[in-house]
């Protein structure tokens, strides 16, 4: 039997994740520096979760231990991951030119 058979698990939230999918949001009405195609958005999440450290919280207040430093150090630390996954994107794109 799995977790999902006994507990609701729809309260578990990565906040870096919603962070993460934030700032693609951002870039993306932004225009220009983010290929718009579903290939390279996905691409572009999928690199930037795999580089950030995860934050979870299970209240819908979110995270109860929040230190303006932290919140901080992750913005920077996913700013940097969204650069890398930009420049990684130009030079490897998985979509038809």
């Amino acid at each position: 039997m799995s977790l999902q058979d006994h507990y609701n698990l729809d309260p578990l939230r990565n906040l870096s994740a919603e962070k993460v999918q934030a700032r693609v949001e951002e870039l993306l009405a932004e225009g220009g520096r983010l290929c718009p195609c579903q290939e390279c958005v996905l691409d572009l999440l999928a690199y930037v979760l795999n580089q950030v450290s995860p934050r979870y919280a299970t209240s819908l207040l979110g995270d109860l231990h929040v230190q303006p430093a932290f919140d901080r150090k992750r913005q920077v630390e996913i700013d940097l991951a969204i650069e890398a996954g930009l420049k990684r994107l130009r030079r490897h794109p998985h979509h038809a030119a």
